[in-house]
C-alpha cells in the first residue's frame, strides 16, 4: 500500500490540520519533473520539508504533550485529595459521611478524564510514529528523484535525532 494512503486512512480526525503535508511534499517533487531542479527549488523543498513540517508537527506533538502531562496532573491532584479526606476520615478527622456522595462523583469524572487521557495518549503515539515515518519517505523519495547533488536524508535524520517528537516515552503519562 502507498503511503499517502496509509496516511490518509490513519489520520486521527481532530488533528487532521497537524499531520504531515504529505501530499503537498511529493507535489514539489513533481514540479519541473524532467528537467534538472536549480538551487531554488531544492532550498524550497528542504525549507517545506525541514522548517515548515517538521516544525509544525513538533510544535503540535509538544504542545498536545505538554497539556495531557497538565490533565494527568489535575487528576492526580483530585485523586490524592480524595485519599486525604478519606484517610482524614477514617481517623476522626473529617467531615463524616455526607462528603461521600461529593467524591464519588468526584471520582467518576476523574476516571472518565483519564480514560480520555489513555485514549489521546495512544493517538500521540501513533501520530509521533506515522509523521515520523512520513519525513523518512519523504526524504527518501526525494533523494531518489532528485538527490543527484544534495541528499536530504542526512540533514532531516539529524533534525529528527535533535527533537523529541519520535522518542517521546509516553508511558510515564500513564503510569503514575
Amino acid at each position: 500500500m502507498r503511503f499517502g494512503r496509509t496516511l490518509q486512512s490513519s489520520i486521527y480526525a481532530p488533528w487532521k490540520s497537524n499531520y504531515i503535508d504529505y501530499a503537498k511534499l511529493k507535489q514539489l517533487l513533481r514540479e519541473n519533473e524532467f528537467s534538472a531542479w536549480t538551487e531554488q527549488e531544492e532550498s524550497r523543498y528542504v525549507e517545506e520539508l525541514v522548517n515548515v513540517q517538521l516544525e509544525n508537527v513538533n510544535a503540535f506533538q509538544a504542545n498536545t504533550y505538554k497539556r495531557l502531562r497538565e490533565q494527568t496532573s489535575d487528576c492526580e491532584g483530585n485523586i490524592n485529595r480524595v485519599v486525604a479526606s478519606s484517610e482524614a476520615e477514617e481517623s476522626g478527622q473529617g467531615p463524616g459521611k455526607h462528603n461521600s456522595h461529593e467524591e464519588k462523583s468526584m471520582l467518576r469524572s476523574t476516571l472518565a478524564k483519564l480514560d480520555e487521557i489513555t485514549e489521546e495518549v495512544n493517538e500521540l503515539e501513533k501520530y509521533s510514529r506515522l509523521n515520523f515515518t512520513g519525513f523518512l519517505k519523504a526524504a527518501k523519495k526525494h533523494d531518489r528523484r532528485r538527490g543527484s547533488k544534495y541528499r536530504v536524508r542526512p540533514l532531516l535524520q539529524v533534525r529528527l535525532a535533535a527533537l523529541p517528537f519520535n522518542s517521546e516515552d509516553y508511558s510515564p503519562l500513564l503510569y503514575r
